[in-house]
């Protein structure tokens, strides 16, 4: 049996009875790099996220060869936060049919369209804090367009929260304005707001001259 970080002999990982133990003791060989385990290769093939956790609990006998594979966290939040960016622009169109829908009075088809969109906004208020703290990006000294990032945050935490408060007490009126007059230019706020993050990530890996440098401000 091979085990092996980035194609190199993983040592430590010798004698390690699961493929879960395995990982850990590659995650231990990384400390003090800013590197994280991004893949596991098992006998030349992807573990995909639905069967991690599977293989994990098997017996890292049960492979020829056992890979993992490394990457830069600002690698990881760039891809995670182009999907989220791709994500909230589609929700323009999920709250154009819920406007659409609770103004001729189809309430329930109004809920499911909204909920659909309020999932994308969790996605995307999640997306930023864990990313930027895996990062190391402070939240109060990055500024964009002007406002601080913890600004930002603290605005689309309270959007969600009235959204749902309004969902929730069935205030119709309530939300039916606030979809037509509001979440439009919300939405745009918050598009900025991953541009901006975004850009200081490619701009501090560019600068720091390598992949993965952490990018506190």
């Amino acid at each position: 049996m091979n085990i092996l970080l980035d194609g190199k002999p993983l040592g430590p990982a010798a004698h390690s009875a699961t493929v879960g133990q395995a990982l850990d003791a590659a995650r231990r060989s990384l400390a003090g790099t800013d590197l994280l385990v991004l893949g596991i290769r098992c006998d030349e093939r992807e573990v995909s996220p639905e069967m991690l956790e599977a293989v994990l609990e098997r017996p890292a006998g049960d492979f020829a060869r056992l890979e993992f594979v490394t990457g830069h966290p600002v690698d990881v939040v760039l891809e995670a936060l182009r999907q989220t960016r791709m994500a909230l622009a589609d929700s323009f169109t999920g709250v154009r049919e819920a406007a659409e829908a609770l103004s001729r009075g189809r309430v329930s088809e109004a809920m499911s369209a909204l909920v659909r969109c309020l999932a994308i906004w969790g996605q995307t208020h999640e997306a930023v804090t864990q990313g930027g703290a895996l990062c190391r990006i402070d939240f109060e000294d990055l500024v964009i367009e002007g406002r601080p990032l913890l600004d930002w945050l603290h605005d689309l935490a309270r959007q969600l929260r009235g959204l749902k408060s309004a969902i929730e007490s069935r205030d119709h009126v309530l939300l039916g304005d606030i979809l037509q007059y509001e979440l439009d230019e919300t939405l745009r706020g918050w598009e900025c707001m991953l541009d901006g993050i975004i850009r200081h990530l490619e701009q501090a890996r560019r600068d720091a001259g390598a992949p993965g440098a952490t990018v506190a401000p």
